[in-house]
């Protein structure tokens, strides 16, 4: 995590990193990129719950940036999604290098954004899950590391259980009801191994160990299992892609086509487009590919409007946007992908 006003964080941390194949798709014009799309399969979404896309399996993976601006230039947030286009954004980087509790709601559907209560502990390098209708923010890190769990409850947020240990730099999936924590840092450890589950962001106990342990990497959750892809370790982005089944059991099953980390990881038309993140210190990347989890390879799949890194995923059927970010400065845009 990146200390309020007390470190930078090293540009080696990002959510992913993507690296530099030669795409074969064309550009990131601002009409949108257009490139093949994987075929159709049961998608699953970050809060773990299956769709299944329509029969007719689309031709192109549209991308574009949005007339939408954030109320102010943020990354590295926690965003949770509501449901009908709708996504709560809490926490994250603001300017100055400080750490925010600000929320907002940002409605994908009216591209609009609306006022949200603020959180009581402020937290970047965050991540959040919806679970049992309630929106929680876990972990993350302002001056430093944090263990508090974090649930928007009625017209504000409350305090309801403790990590076992604080961590920042962290990924969160939930599968069924339960969530899982995985990777991250807690403010001595180079990565954290351990694989924590809850089913009430209150009590929590660990399942499993990562064969690699990394902060900063891109998550999805795809048919019950998760996906980890790449991360960073000691400032040193990884190229491991980690495969999490229910009982927390973990593997190394693929290799990234370059090291990355701080990147976007989306479960979209049966497979996972990986969007933006950084190739090495100072370098967030616009490039992305489709990972297949079936035949575990990865093809290029085109660019994104801009270099991006840190950003957070909101997700709503066969349509994808990348929130906010870093690029390396700030942003308050965001980023539609789309299959048609």
């Amino acid at each position: 995590m990146r200390p309020t006003h007390v470190r930078r964080v090293a540009p080696a941390a990002l959510l992913l990193t993507l690296a530099g194949l030669a795409a074969a798709c064309t550009g990131s014009a601002p009409s949108g990129a257009r490139s093949p799309s994987p075929s159709s399969a049961q998608v699953a979404t970050p809060s773990g719950s299956a769709v299944t896309p329509t029969p007719t399996a689309p031709t192109h993976l549209v991308v574009h940036q949005t007339r939408v601006r954030l109320p102010f230039p943020v990354a590295r947030e926690a965003l949770v999604p509501l449901g009908r286009g709708r996504f709560l954004s809490a926490g994250g980087l603001v300017a100055g290098d400080s750490s925010t509790g600000q929320a907002f709601v940002l409605d994908t559907r009216r591209l609009a954004t609306h006022p949200a209560p603020a959180m009581p502990v402020p937290v970047h390098d965050t991540a959040g899950v919806l679970l049992g209708g309630r929106p929680l923010v876990v972990g993350g890190g302002n001056s430093s590391e944090q263990d508090v769990v974090q649930a928007r409850a009625g017209s504000g947020w409350h305090v309801i259980g403790h990590l076992p240990q604080p961590r920042s730099d962290l990924s969160v999936a939930l599968l069924g009801s339960r969530i899982l924590v995985l990777g991250g840092y807690d403010g001595s450890t180079t990565a954290m191994p351990q694989i924590l589950a809850s089913v009430d962001g209150t009590s929590w106990r660990p399942v499993g160990t990562l064969p690699v342990p990394m902060r900063y990497a891109a998550v999805a959750v795809v048919d019950g299992h998760v996906w980890l892809f790449g991360g960073e370790r000691a400032g040193v982005e990884q190229r491991a892609v980690q495969e999490v089944d229910p009982s927390g059991h973990a593997r190394v099953v693929a290799r990234l086509p370059v090291p990355l980390g701080h990147g976007a990881a989306i479960p979209i038309g049966g497979k996972v487009l990986l969007a933006g993140g950084r190739l090495g210190p100072d370098q967030p990347t616009d490039r992305m590919w489709w990972f297949d989890p079936h035949t575990r390879r990865f093809t290029p799949a085109g660019h994104l409007p801009v270099p991006l890194a840190d950003t957070a995923v909101a997700l709503d059927g066969d349509r994808a946007w990348l929130v906010g970010g870093e690029t390396p400065g700030l942003t308050d845009r965001v980023v539609s992908l789309s299959l048609r």
